[in-house]
């Protein structure tokens, strides 16, 4: 490789660093993408229906793809608002060539989540705190969350189950309507 496309190649490197650095400081969280044992979990825990299926941070896309995979005859809508995760995401979902699969760079804060039937989530605690009124204002009764690793506070789950990892990774599953204590 010349002098010049290895250059080229460390700025964008730099430049990609920087963007999820930037990207970490506004959201408070830097992308993570789910593990494998988790992704599988929050897979089953999906519950059947045709309504859409939202991904709250959707990071590099993996959880999104899975999804859209999983359920190919339901719309699943990922939100990333990190440019380098959501380019990524987005690439990995055109590659994939799932017709049901949609990747927004935007902030889920103030996206409308009225329509979905199922929200999935793995954010950190202070986001889940900061979320669970928007859930309570916009999702119908009946509407399905699901989180990785992070319980909503003030929330009774419907289901908890513990993943048979080092650190028995606990993945949520509440209903609205049976949700806030």
């Amino acid at each position: 490789m010349s002098l010049g496309w290895q250059i080229a190649a460390g700025l964008l490197a730099l430049v990609s660093v920087f963007s999820i650095v930037i990207g970490t400081l506004r959201t408070g969280i830097s992308p993570m993408p789910s593990s494998r044992g988790a992704t599988k979990r929050l897979l089953a825990l999906v519950p059947p229906g045709q309504g859409p299926i939202v991904e709250l941070g959707a990071g590099w896309g993996g959880l999104s793809i899975a999804l859209a995979r999983a359920h190919p005859q339901r719309l699943v809508i990922g939100y990333e608002l990190s440019s380098i995760p959501w380019l990524c995401s987005l690439l990995r979902a055109r590659l994939a060539r799932l017709e049901n699969l949609s990747v927004h760079k935007a902030d889920f804060s103030v996206a409308n989540l009225s329509a979905a039937q199922v929200v999935v989530c793995y954010l950190y605690p202070a986001g889940m705190s900061r979320l669970s009124p928007k859930l309570l204002a916009e999702l119908e009764p009946g509407a399905t969350v699901l989180s990785n690793t992070f319980a909503l506070p003030g929330w009774e789950p419907e289901a908890v189950v513990m993943l048979d990892d080092l650190h028995r990774t606990p993945v949520y599953r509440y209903r609205l309507g049976e949700g806030p204590t």
